[in-house]
């Protein structure tokens, strides 16, 4: 089945959402995601969303801690333009019904996060801010007569001719069918790849889709080594990584190990608030080499902060595995959380293909560099899912949708011998995430040297999703094999001191076009 649309975007978090419901003013839209609406990373943020809209904040205190955070590593201008546009991304999504937080005198209620240096973190509903952005957004872009939604349908390949996008190959989950949208503008804005680990406070759509359909359009990738771990996830045996925001240690709760030391007192002077990187990997040690188990505990801030409303999503889950927060430390572990690398594209959300952009976390716009300051990434999906919308409108006046003159496949170049799913998230883990080597590296790069494209019509969604995380694996590896230094979330133990990172290769693709 074939259809024709001006533009077609890719994925139902934030970044997808506001950029279809933006672009829906001034033309028609057709959003495909592979679960439902309403899956996304957006649901299951808690902390909130950084924007500088305090009386004592400012745009250049909010760069000053971005690039910080950074390492080194951040676009400058990049990060000027995320801080600059934050309040107007604050005001856009009110505008679409997302209520945050606000006190008494009804100026927005702020938190502080880790490496932020005064109070600039909007949340709603204590801490559930994603699930209320994504409820605001679904309803906006639901009620949007522009708007055709398609559910459980998998994006397998972004379709192009020598010039541009020409349009996507989709298998629709649930009737096993393939179809094909011809459009001359495609946004990308699915999101990360938490699931190549083992231990991850991703759900489970997060396997890299749209970095590797990037890539097998012929569009360049970059930082894929940087991959951000988040220090305290719910660590109960059998149960998941249920992530307790870093929001909890911003109100005064304090990590300690078995013995009951705060030992992140010793290991930074901003303690427990480092920047995610140092405390991740300070809790790795502790439980890989001193055998500790680790607990962040909330008890002395009880007495203080009523948690049950400030906190009533943590609270609510704790309890329901038997741990009450007032009264019992929670028991944490560092997940993979966050993409810092990804879809190369300018200031604007263009890729290096003509016709298509991407927004939020599958991208590397620069604005995290080799660790994401903490709340910057709500603000990142906003800001430049907003600039998309400018660049579709500014690009489509110059470019008309015409019909196909022929696709550009890539080729095959071997079938790939697949891993099972939990052995590949092991690896990972083990080896490619928080500390690694190259004797280790070089073990993965090895043991996926076959990996290859996924297949375009795929038997199932399951064996699409394991083909795409092991080429995702391959890449990452290779990546953080061939950058010789510690930087940020990139940590390499053979060469342990940190750098201002040297400007890495861009990855290209690596296979020929079929005529």
């Amino acid at each position: 089945m074939k259809l024709k649309t001006p533009l077609v975007v890719i994925g139902s978090g934030l970044a997808g959402l506001l950029s279809a419901r933006l672009a829906a003013d001034h033309m028609p839209v057709i959003l495909l995601t592979k679960n439902t609406i309403f899956d996304s990373n957006t649901q299951w943020s808690q902390g909130g969303i950084a924007a500088v809209c305090g009386k004592d904040d400012s745009v250049e205190l909010h760069i000053r801690d971005t690039m910080i955070a950074g390492s080194g590593h951040c676009d400058q201008q990049a990060v000027q333009v995320l801080s600059k546009a934050s309040f107007k991304a604050i005001q856009t999504l009110e505008q679409l019904g997302i209520r945050f937080d606000r006190d008494e005198d009804n100026n927005y209620a702020l938190g502080m996060e880790g490496s932020h240096s005064v109070k600039r973190i909007l949340h709603a509903g204590g801490d559930a801010t994603g699930a209320e952005i994504q409820r605001g957004l679904v309803q906006s872009v639901a009620q949007h007569p522009n708007i055709e939604i398609r559910e459980h349908t998998l994006v397998t390949r972004i379709l192009r001719n020598r010039e541009r996008v020409q349009g996507v190959l989709y298998y629709d989950v649930m009737t096993r069918n393939m179809s094909e949208l011809h459009t001359s503008q495609v946004v990308l804005a699915t999101g990360g790849a938490g699931h190549l680990f083992e231990y991850t406070s991703n759900p489970e759509g997060a396997t890299g889709d749209g970095v590797i359909l990037a890539y097998c359009c012929g569009a360049q990738l970059m930082d894929l080594e940087f991959y951000q771990f988040h220090p305290t996830a719910l660590n109960l045996p059998g149960r998941p990584n249920f992530l307790i925001s870093e929001a909890l240690r911003g109100e005064g709760a304090v990590l300690r190990n078995s013995r009951g030391n705060a030992f992140m007192r010793e290991a930074h002077p901003l303690r427990d608030l480092a920047p995610r990187d140092v405390v991740s990997r300070v809790i790795y040690q502790q439980m890989s080499q001193e055998k500790q188990q680790i607990f962040l505990d909330a008890t002395e801030i009880a007495e203080t902060i009523a948690l049950e409303k400030r906190f009533p999503t943590i609270f609510k889950t704790c309890l329901h595995f038997g741990i009450d927060i007032r009264v019992q430390k929670i028991p944490v572990t560092p997940v993979a959380h966050y993409m810092m690398g990804g879809v190369y594209t300018d200031l604007w959300g263009r890729t290096t293909v003509p016709g298509l952009y991407a927004c939020g976390e599958v991208t590397r716009t620069g604005v995290h560099g080799a660790n994401r300051l903490a709340s910057n990434s709500l603000l990142e999906a906003a800001v430049f899912a907003m600039r998309v919308v400018g660049s579709l409108k500014k690009d489509q006046r110059q470019k008309s949708l015409s019909e196909p003159s022929g696709y550009l496949q890539p080729r095959y170049s071997k079938t790939p011998t697949l891993i099972s799913l939990p052995d590949l998230k092991k690896m990972m883990w083990d080896k490619v995430g928080l500390s690694r080597r190259a004797e280790s590296l070089k073990m993965v790069c090895d043991c996926l040297h076959d990996a290859s494209l996924p297949n375009p019509e795929p038997s199932g969604k399951a064996v699409f999703e394991l083909e795409t995380l092991q080429l995702m694996a391959q890449l990452m590896a290779e990546a953080a094999l061939e950058r010789e230094e510690s930087c940020g979330a990139h940590y390499r133990e053979d060469f342990p001191k940190q750098h201002t990172p040297r400007r890495p290769p861009i990855i290209k693709m690596i296979y020929d076009w079929a005529s």
